[in-house]
């Protein structure tokens, strides 16, 4: 085997994040299966940001635009009471990317467990929150809808980044 990057014949296979794949003992380059290449690459991406794992896919649906560009990201805490957001800016300013968002939404809130929504926050700057939505005081929200919650993510990150991916 060699190396795709350096052309080193030092490349080995391993197991990372679960994954098989073929890494350079030189360069550090990994390669072999696309798919998992990739998701290698976010989780790693995406931990150096300092986003916790369950949220890393959706931050990267997010982002495969390059019009989004996700500022904040966090699970429902373990303890307390809140449920998972992402917090994004429109690197853009075209507000078509949104509206397509929007629609990319909605065809997610058909399959995840909660609805899901985008609300404007103003926060130093203007951000966009992509958040659960529940019909009652965040003081009501019961610890089994917040698990609903944060089980849509993966649901919502593999629509979101199909969908993101059509007509942008």
């Amino acid at each position: 085997m060699e190396c795709d990057v350096c052309g080193s014949h030092n490349v080995l296979q391993r197991t990372i994040e679960q994954r098989l794949v073929e890494e350079c003992q030189l360069c550090g380059h990994l390669q072999g299966d696309d798919d998992a290449v990739r998701a290698i690459e976010e989780l790693q991406d995406g931990r150096e940001r300092g986003f916790d794992d369950t949220v890393i896919p959706l931050v990267h649906a997010l982002e495969s635009t390059e019009v989004f560009r996700v500022v904040r990201a966090s699970p429902a805490p373990g303890a307390r009471r809140e449920s998972p957001q992402v917090l994004f800016r429109l690197d853009k300013g075209e507000t078509a990317y949104l509206e397509h968002l929007m629609r990319a939404i909605e065809f997610s809130n058909r399959t995840t467990k909660r609805r899901w929504i985008v609300e404007l926050s103003l926060q130093h700057e203007l951000l966009y929150v992509l958040k659960p939505r529940f019909m009652k005081p965040p003081t009501e929200v019961t610890p089994t809808e917040i698990e609903q919650a944060c089980a849509d993510l993966p649901r919502l990150a593999r629509s979101l980044r199909r969908d993101l991916g059509r007509g942008l």
